[in-house]
């Protein structure tokens, strides 16, 4: 197969077209000039895009990556040519299903081609499948050209050294032989534990059955004891409430003779009362006897109060000093009195006072004299005239000043004699007294009247209780006239009254204790049946009778418990039934089990038998391929189950792993392991173009031109999409610039 023609609205790619020819095809195109983009249409052409895919973390999925940008739907056609004739693929955008709709037709002709549908497309012309041509002839540079085992490479190497059946893959066939194992014994959740979990289920719900069972065979001989105990409990609390009802009989009858002997006594009571007449309530019966006491001690107080009464004043005090005046006056006379004496004595002192002063005027006499003797030249002349004037002067002024003191003197003395007094003080306590003599006369003149007013109106009270008194008595008891009678009368009819009340408090109270017991169920006639008394007292029988009640219910309870357990438990036999079931089973799936195991040891063995047959031939051709692209350096290759490479250099004793070796050493082992691929797997009468995009970018210059140099001669179409020039200056192969 070869491709002629590409068109495509893919990505970045809008409407661009490329067209390719036979052998090696060098395309040129910078970086974002669309090289990966068309690796990808050419895939999803022939293989269609994935619908499932859906984006991830860090992940496009296929069918959102390559949305045209252009906002044109997704659409593609690709010429080809396929067994001698020219067919032209289209893929294009159904409904929301990008490349869901798909054409393959003759291009001639335009009549569709048979074989070719869309999703069997690119293995019908590759004659591999999706998984198989991206691992061998679709070759990409990111991030290593490193290849990695899938179940359909692994069918189809298998086919190529064995039977020629495709369908057949170790690695899926182990996977399903174990998810088998899995299923059966897995932990919890294989069918082998849940099987023995589900007869350990049974057992458990057969032996809580049998547990039941057997509580309930317990339970009925324990209902039947209590039951018989209950019987007999019940027996001896009749015997008790018969015993009861006899001894009610025996109070109801001795209450019946008690009431009768109240009703009689009452009787006589009543008759004793109507010899009186209409006796008044007891309370005012209680009053009138509390009157007539409080009235005796009345009126032994008021007897007390007469003989303590106090006598009537004899006369007012009397003073010839204040006669005519009352307390107050007396009291106001005398401190004007003392007023006028304490004045006259003061100026009588101040005159003493101004004695000292009558000497000044001799002095100053006396000293003129002096000065006028200086003034003369008769000093001693004027001397003696000024000292016998001075002296004269000032005996003239002592005897004036004497005689004004001894005056006022004299009026003060006269005063404080009329009074009696020596001093002025004197007067006014003389008059106090005399006040507080005439008040205390007037407080005893008044007293007096007091007392003999309040006597008075004792006296009228008194009598007129004892008249009240009296008519209250009479109305009950007419035979009473004096006073004195009152009281026995009022005792006597209280204690009546007592005595009657007392009488039908006790037959209510009788009465009563009849209704109650006949309430009781009482008679007055009693059996004379002979009962003998239990040993237990009624408390103890009711309490051991109540015991053995709750006792028989909490039964009642457990055996309906029981009972609903085994309705919830279900049938025995079928029970029985299901265990059996379900130990065939186990027995049937732990025989496949290690029919499984078996099968899983013969599969290992016949995988490596036939690793055996093919690792040698990849291995061969690998090497073969590695010598071309390295000049020779490194002559073999070996892989293991899981493709991983190891090589040997021409030098070296041992093989070195890919992971010793540089990166560009690397990708030349894995491009030789592809192209080693791609020679054992892919169809040889229809050869698979070879897709490589930026593949050489690690290659040296010198190991680059080799690998180019080994693709020209493959005999197959190779598209080597490269962002360098170098591929191109070779020389080799057809040198095309991408529209960018």
């Amino acid at each position: 197969m070869k491709i002629k023609s590409m068109t495509a609205c893919f990505g970045r790619l809008d409407h661009a077209r490329l067209d390719l020819s036979g052998g090696l095809n060098i395309l040129h195109a910078p970086n974002e000039g669309g090289k990966s983009t068309w690796c990808a249409f050419i895939r999803a052409m022939l293989y269609g895009v994935p619908t499932r895919d859906r984006d991830k973390k860090g992940y496009l999925a296929e069918k959102n990556r390559y949305q045209p940008w252009s906002g044109t739907p997704m659409e593609g056609e690709m010429t080809l040519e396929w067994r001698g004739r020219d067919i032209t693929l289209r893929r294009f955008t159904k409904g929301s299903t990008p490349f869901g709709g798909f054409s393959a037709v003759y291009t001639d002709s335009q009549q569709p081609v048979p074989e070719l549908t869309a999703q069997n497309c690119g293995e019908v012309l590759l004659g591999v499948g999706r998984e198989v041509w991206e691992r061998s002839a679709f070759i990409g540079c990111a991030p290593t050209l490193a290849i990695d085992g899938t179940p359909e490479l692994e069918r189809r190497i298998a086919a190529l050294f064995s039977s020629g059946e495709e369908d057949v893959s170790f690695s899926q066939t182990e996977a399903t032989l174990r998810e088998w194992q899995r299923r059966r014994q897995h932990n919890r959740s294989g069918l082998i534990p849940k099987l023995e979990e589900d007869i350990s289920v049974l057992d458990r719900t057969l032996e809580q059955m049998h547990s039941t069972c057997t509580r309930l065979s317990q339970v009925g001989e324990q209902r039947d004891q209590l039951q018989l105990q209950r019987q007999e409990l019940e027996g001896e609390a009749h015997i008790h409430q018969r015993l009861a009802q006899r001894d009610v009989n025996a109070r109801y009858a001795q209450a019946l003779a008690q009431q009768r002997q109240a009703r009689a006594q009452l009787d006589d009571l009543l008759a004793q009362q109507s010899k009186f007449g209409p006796l008044p309530h007891r309370d005012r019966l209680r009053d009138a006897q509390l009157q007539l006491q409080r009235l005796q001690l009345q009126e032994e107080e008021l007897q007390q109060l007469e003989r303590a009464a106090p006598s009537a004043p004899v006369a007012p005090p009397t003073d010839p000093r204040f006669s005519g005046s009352d307390g107050t006056q007396a009291v106001r006379r005398a401190q004007d009195e003392r007023t006028q004496v304490e004045a006259l004595l003061t100026q009588a002192q101040e005159k003493a006072r101004n004695r000292r002063r009558c000497v000044l005027p001799g002095l100053l006499l006396s000293a003129c004299a002096i000065l006028a003797g200086l003034a003369t030249n008769r000093l001693l002349f004027a001397l003696l005239a000024g000292s016998a004037l001075s002296v004269v002067l000032t005996l003239i002024c002592l005897s004036r000043t004497k005689s004004k003191a001894a005056h006022l003197q004299k009026q003060a003395q006269t005063i404080l004699d009329r009074w009696g007094a020596a001093h002025p003080h004197q007067i006014t306590e003389a008059a106090e007294c005399y006040r507080q003599q005439a008040e205390a006369f007037d407080r005893t003149r008044e007293e007096y009247a007091r007392g003999l007013a309040q006597l008075e109106a004792r006296r009228d009270a008194l009598t007129q209780t004892s008249a009240d008194l009296l008519v209250f008595v009479r109305s009950f008891a007419p035979e009473v006239h004096a006073l004195t009678g009152c009281a026995a009368a009022v005792t006597t009819a209280l204690e009546l009254d007592d005595r009657v009340r007392t009488c039908r408090d006790r037959l209510e109270l009788i009465s009563r204790r009849c209704d109650d017991l006949k309430s009781q169920g009482a008679q007055e006639t009693d059996t004379l049946e002979l009962l003998h008394t239990p040993g237990r007292t009624p408390a103890e029988t009711q309490q051991t009778l109540s015991q053995v009640k709750a006792m028989l219910a909490e039964l009642d309870r457990q055996e309906a418990m029981a009972k609903g357990e085994l309705l919830t438990l279900g049938d025995r036999t079928q029970l029985e039934a299901r265990r059996e079931q379900l130990t065939a089973q186990l027995e049937r799936r732990r025989t496949e089990y290690e029919a499984l195991s078996l099968a899983l040891d013969g599969l290992r063995q016949a995988n490596a038998s036939l690793q055996e047959r093919f690792a040698p031939e990849l291995n061969h051709r690998s090497g073969q391929i590695l010598s071309a692209l390295t000049g020779g350096r490194y002559d073999s290759l070996t892989l293991n189950r899981e493709f991983e490479a190891a090589a040997r250099s021409t030098d070296s004793l041992l093989p070195h792993s890919t992971l010793a070796l540089s990166r560009g050493t690397g990708d030349q082992i894995y491009l030789a392991v592809r192209l080693a691929v791609c020679q054992l797997c892919l169809n040889e009468d229809e050869s698979s173009p070879l897709v490589l995009d930026d593949a050489l970018l690690t290659f040296d210059d010198s190991r680059m031109a080799q690998a180019v140099d080994y693709l020209s001669k493959t005999g197959q179409q190779v598209l080597l999409f490269s962002c360098q020039q170098r591929e191109g200056r070779l020389g080799l192969g057809r040198v095309q610039a991408l529209q960018s």
